[in-house]
């Protein structure tokens, strides 16, 4: 009987061995991410000890049951569950856990997970950016983020860019936001020379595809921390690195594009411009026949652009690398403007034990630019191109240069004469961080920005007589210390994130110039063969900022946020009893969706309620203000024997310039996240402005630079993605941000006042800022028109009357510089391997002022017209453009007034780009390369503009100051380009 039942036993344990083994099976599949498979990562299955990796093909094999769950899991990515089922096989495609703009956001000294940042910040990540054909760091956020307006000045190849995050939040001090390169503030000011009013962007030796995401802080919750310099907000840069347990990859982009201008007005030719003066009544011998030369053909040109970027990065367990270099060759549409860089740039982390982690990033640029003048100069190509006589020729019957005299011959300028800048930096840091307790990390971080300038300007023979020779040699050379405590851990329901630290910068400026006149030939090119020095500099400046900061992050039950930062910092800049300022933001957030009764919501996916209050400063300021400066040299020279002369008085009481900002926030996404939405409001109050206001001139000054007025901005910005279609094989996903904007001068204590009782600063002929209105403000006489009866040019007075005779104080308020709103849209399509994406911006409600139509509807003079005066009055009931040429208005037609006040509304095709990804069967077939991108890409495409813009770039401006935006004199149009690229991974 026993043996029996053993025998029974013995079965039945085995038949249940055969049936639990015959469920398990064997698991096969791949492990990969948008950049090919993924070697060394962990699938387990879910509550046993069993695993595996992956090899090298991203390949692996697992025993499994049906309806067991295995995990799949890699450093930097997000675990992927997956239930098995009757298929034996079950590739895994793994995403980002830690991706900056998405899941964490970079902060100052810092990242925090996106549920807890209750900051007005907009990151922009490099999906964003990599369709962009751009030059600089600040092309690539213009429409992207909602309340930054980005002005590219104009088409010259390395122009300035205008930067404005939320409007002017001053009047004399600087207005740009403060650029930070993976935890370095950036050297951003200009030192080339102007050349018509415009210098070169300080930032263009950053090479915008080593940029992983740009991050924009907007409100005093996210700049307070970066305190005297947060008031015009902050862009932070963070740039690509490598990733641990990744093989190398190796990226190659190459492309080819030309470029055209895309605005020109329209200008006499030779015979239209005589059959004109012989309607003025000139006599013929006063213009030339023959030697005809259209001169706007003769400067503008089809140019093109070659750019080369080669990037490898990877890494093991321990170590990630990534480096890159970047080659770029350009010939701009304006005769003579061509720009050249190479960069290099290289990345490198690693973990030397479990709590030491080391580290640098070092970038290395070269820019070669040669120069054009811009505007506002007759050495300018499109200046003199637009006034120059039609019948003067370039050249002489040989065939040689000549001399064109006051409107010079820029053909011969931009084919003979030397007008070079050469820059060289480095940039960059090294850190090392030390994880002192679980949470708690020190870092000490060192940070460089080093800069060098040449400047070499030779004029020859024929356009200078005697020659003419310039050089400049300017260096800026920012060391950065910083250390930091930072501590992040989780007990329970609730969280804490902090940061203390303290930060030093030094930044040392030298200069040295020297100008000569009087060459013995064209072949001498040095400046010591000038035979006469008319002019020579040097000087040396240097600053000093010390800083310390505290935020804190205090997040319960991932529901309730509470942030509070703080910082004070002392500047060289200003007078030692105020030296130091203190800056501080308080903010409070509430995630709603993650409230109890929001579970049988089942419309929204986020919910998120956001407010902030804090301060800022503004120390963009010159390095000796406060000082009683005196200045020595010739200037100081009395009876031939050396001195020096008061140049400026002392001001013990100069200090910082604060702004606070209150702001009110929600993030709301529904239908699961397919429709985001983020709304903000503010209000950004400036005090203490930096003014310069009169004071009688018995002290020996007309004026002395304090801390006066008042400033405040106002706005909403809305920025929403939605995607509208999604399925296997077709996407179309849609990004539109906008930000309304009102600035309003609030006072101005001290300032010159107008007739109507109005205290004003000016910023120049045109514009000014006004108590009670904009910073930028334009400040006309209005014009009427012309008389269909008389042919009279009509005016207004002060008044509202029709006079033909206007004066200065007739000139009323009239317009204003900025937009009501800016913003941009993007339509990205998806289909198969195709992939088309569409961006354009847009700006509404700003007026721009073109000075260049007081030269070209010059009835008078021997300067070129333009066509518009054709239409000039001869017969009663005409309705014409310009008055008749005998009426005594023809004089003053084209004085400043509202004649050369234009809308500035525009809305532009910015951007198009069609690409597509060869299939991955043909790529695996040829084994050459992990994946290829064949892509053409259109900017500046079309403008939809105002019918009286005809000719006239509407996103223009000549200066990048706070006052004189949107004012241009021939300032050279943006440029179209047509681009035609592959990017290879191998």
């Amino acid at each position: 009987m026993r043996s029996k039942f053993k025998w029974i036993f013995t079965l039945l344990v085995a038949f249940t061995m055969q049936f639990s083994f015959a469920q398990e099976k064997t698991v096969t599949g791949v492990v990969s991410d948008e950049l090919g498979p993924i070697v060394g990562a962990n699938v387990v299955v879910k509550g046993t000890t069993r695993g595996t990796t992956t090899d090298f093909d991203g390949k692996y094999t697992i025993s499994a049951k049906q309806n067991d769950v295995l995990e799949v899991s890699y450093t930097g990515k997000k675990m992927v569950s997956i239930t098995v089922g009757t298929a034996n096989s079950y590739n895994v495609s793994m995403k980002d856990d830690v991706v900056e703009g998405k899941d964490v956001v970079v902060l100052g000294y810092g990242n925090l997970k996106k549920e807890k940042v209750i900051s007005s910040v907009k990151t922009v990540s490099s999906e964003s950016m990599e369709n962009l054909t751009v030059l600089s760091p600040q092309q690539m956020l213009q429409g992207q983020a909602a309340g930054v307006q980005v002005v590219q000045s104009s088409g010259i190849l390395g122009g300035a860019t205008v930067v404005k995050i939320r409007g002017n939040a001053s009047i004399n001090a600087g207005g740009r936001p403060l650029y930070v390169i993976d935890g370095v503030p950036m050297n951003d000011l200009s030192f080339t020379s102007g050349q018509g009013g415009q210098s070169l962007n300080p930032l263009l030796e950053i090479n915008p595809n080593d940029i992983e995401t740009q991050t924009v802080l907007k409100d005093a919750a996210a700049t307070a921390i970066y305190g005297s310099r947060g008031s015009n907000g902050v862009v932070l840069i963070t740039t690509k690195k490598g990733r641990k347990n990744k093989a190398a990859v190796v990226t190659i982009d190459q492309n080819f594009s030309i470029t055209e201008s895309t605005d020109l007005l329209s200008m006499m030719n030779a015979d239209q411009f005589r059959s004109f003066l012989s309607a003025r009544g000139d006599d013929p011998a006063t213009f030339q026949t023959g030697n005809d030369f259209d001169w706007l053909n003769g400067v503008d040109r089809t140019g093109y652009s070659r750019n080369t970027y080669a990037g490898v990065s990877g890494g093991t367990d321990n170590t990630v690398y990534s480096l890159s270099f970047g080659n770029s060759e350009q010939q701009g549409f304006i005769i003579g403007n061509e720009l050249s860089s190479n960069t290099g740039r290289v990345s490198v982390e690693s973990e030397v034990n479990d709590r030491i982690r080391v580290g640098a990033n070092l970038g290395l640029s070269e820019v070669k630019n040669d120069r054009v003048g811009s505007e506002n100069s007759t050495f300018a190509p499109f200046t003199s191109a637009y006034l120059q006589a039609p019948w003067i020729s370039p050249y002489d019957a040989n065939g040689n240069f000549v001399n064109t005299g006051f409107i010079a011959n820029v053909v011969a300028i931009e084919a003979l004469d030397i007008n070079d800048a050469k820059t060289s930096r480095t940039f960059g840091n090294i850190f090392a961080d030390y994880k002192i307790l679980n949470g708690l990390t020190y870092r000490v971080d060192f940070g460089v920005d080093r800069l060098n300038l040449e400047q070499k300007e030779r004029s020859f023979e024929v356009n200078s007589p005697g020659g003419y020779g310039y050089v400049q040699n300017t260096s800026q050379n920012k060391y950065v210390v910083t250390n930091t405590l930072n501590y992040d851990k989780t007990f329970g329901k609730h969280s804490f994130n902090a940061v203390l630290g303290s930060t030093y910068e030094q930044n040392e400026i030298f200069n040295v110039g020297v100008e000569a006149v009087d060459f013995a030939s064209d072949l001498l090119l040095n400046i010591t063969s000038g035979a006469t020095n008319t002019f020579y500099t040097s000087s040396s400046q240097n600053s000093r900022l010390n800083g310390y900061f505290s935020r804190i992050n205090y997040a319960f039950d991932n529901r309730y946020n509470f942030e509070v930062s703080v910082r004070r910092d002392g500047s060289s800049r200003f007078a030692p009893g105020v030296k130091y300022g203190n800056f501080w933001a308080l903010s409070g957030g509430w995630n709603v969706i993650n409230e109890k009764f929001m579970e049988k919501v089942s419309l929204f996916s986020d919910l998120r309620l956001r407010a902030s209050i804090g301060t800022t400063g503004n120390d963009r300021v010159g390095d000796f203000a406060f000082f009683a400066l005196y200045s020595g040299g010739a200037g100081g020279a009395y009876n031939n024997s050396p001195g020096n002369v008061y140049s400026q008085p002392a001001n013990n009481e100069y200090g910082w310039e604060q702004s606070k900002t209150t702001n009110l926030g929600i993030d709301l996404g529904v239908l699961d996240n397919r429709v985001r939405l983020s709304v903000d409001a503010y209000v950004k109050k400036t005090t203490d402005m930096i003014l310069s206001p009169p004071i009688p001139g018995t002290n020996g000054f007309t004026s002395i630079t304090g801390n006066l007025g008042s400033m405040e901005n106002r706005g909403f910005e809305f920025d929403l993605t939605t995607i509208n279609l999604r399925s296997q094989d077709f996407e179309w996903k849609t990004s539109l941000n906008i930000g309304f904007n009102e600035n309003e001068v609030l006072s101005l204590p001290g300032a010159a006042v107008d007739l109507d009782g109005n205290r004003f600063v000016s910023g120049g002929s045109s514009q000014r800022a006004i108590e009670g209105y904009s910073v930028n403000t334009f400040f006309l006489i209005r014009y009427a028109g012309v008389n269909p009866q008389t042919g009279d040019a009509e005016w207004l007075d002060r008044n509202g009357n029709i006079t033909t005779a206007p004066t200065a104080n007739d000139r009323v308020i009239v317009g204003d510089a900025n937009p009501d709103f800016t913003g941009g849209i993007t339509n990205s399509f998806r289909y198969k391997n195709f992939d088309l994406n569409i961006f354009a911006n847009f700006s509404y409600g700003n007026d721009i002022f073109v000075d260049g139509l007081r030269f070209t509807d010059n009835i008078n003079g021997l300067f070129n017209k333009s066509t518009n005066l054709l239409d000039y009055w001869t017969t009663p009931g005409q309705n014409s453009y310009a008055p008749s040429l005998t009426s005594t208005t023809r004089n003053t037609f084209n004085q400043r007034s509202t004649a050369q006040l234009r809308d500035g509304s525009f809305l532009r095709i910015n951007n198009v780009t069609l690409g597509y990804n060869l299939p991955k069967d043909l790529i695996g077939k040829s084994k050459l390369f992990d994946s290829a991108r064949i892509y053409f890409t259109a900017t500046n495409l079309y403008t939809f503009k105002g019918s009286d813009l005809d000719g006239i770039d509407p996103e223009t401006t000549s200066t990048v100051g706070n006052l004189g935006q949107g004012e241009t004199f021939f300032t050279p149009p943006q440029s179209k380009s047509y681009l035609l690229g592959v990017k290879l991974t191998l």
